[in-house]
């Protein structure tokens, strides 16, 4: 089903779910294998990390050995903490996917942590667009119920930052303050994007997203050049009249 650039992949329950988003992840992948020898795939936190790990240790080893993954957003924790997003994702994967993600080395500078970062990510030499942004094979986000996505938040002066692809942020309104994250312009350059967004706490924040396409939302200022895809359980929608 489509809404404007959006894809919108409804499931009945978490299984059927989990089935739809991994036939769309092999997909991706073998795609962008024929142009890229590295495939790099960006994840966001919250259930995110354990709902990606369900997928990535179905695929085959040829396939994994193609992979780099790295967090679109993380916590100025060391990868130990139980809130380090890429922390969260290595406790769940075995040896031969762990060496595939890249984790941040925090410093009590935001902004020092997010300039190593971002110098991480040019290491892998992603295919750079005509403005000089990373085309990215494929970006996973969440929602929050507010609204926000990676650790970009409604009204948040980052979502104007149009210089780096990584940004430091000290007053995240969602606790721990002290944040990086990329940024709006490196999102619109991936060459494939996808939400997963489940349950009733996400239904009046997605009707705005997905019919009303209120800018106040971050996910509004999100325009790659092919559609969006979200991956929406029943009780995500059931604000939206589909």
């Amino acid at each position: 089903m489509s809404i404007k650039n959006y894809e919108l992949r409804l499931s009945k329950n978490a299984d059927e779910q989990s089935e739809a988003f991994y036939c769309y992840l092999k997909s991706v992948i073998e795609e962008r294998s024929k142009c890229r020898q590295t495939v790099i795939i960006g994840f966001s936190g919250g259930s995110m990390p354990a709902f990606l790990a369900q997928q990535l240790v179905r695929l085959s080893d040829q396939t994994i050995a193609r992979l780099r993954l790295f967090p679109v957003d993380e916590r100025l924790v060391s990868v130990d903490h139980e809130e380090s997003n890429a922390g969260t994702l290595l406790r769940l994967l075995p040896d031969k996917l762990r060496e595939k993600v890249l984790s941040i080395q925090p410093d009590e500078s935001g902004l020092l942590t997010a300039q190593r970062f971002e110098q991480q990510l040019r290491m892998l030499s992603p295919q750079l667009d005509a403005n000089g942004w990373p085309v990215f094979d494929l970006l996973l986000l969440g929602l929050g119920p507010d609204g926000h996505t990676c650790s970009l938040f409604p009204g948040h002066p980052l979502l104007k930052e149009e210089s780096v692809w990584v940004a430091p942020i000290d007053d995240s309104p969602k606790p721990p303050p002290r944040r990086i994250t990329v940024t709006i312009p490196l999102l619109n350059a991936a060459a494939n994007l996808a939400f997963i967004a489940n349950g009733a706490s996400k239904a009046a924040v997605l009707k705005k997203i997905l019919v009303d396409n209120d800018k106040t939302y971050p996910p509004c200022l999100i325009r790659p050049n092919r559609p969006i895809q979200w991956f929406l359980d029943d009780e995500a929608v059931k604000e939206m009249a589909l």
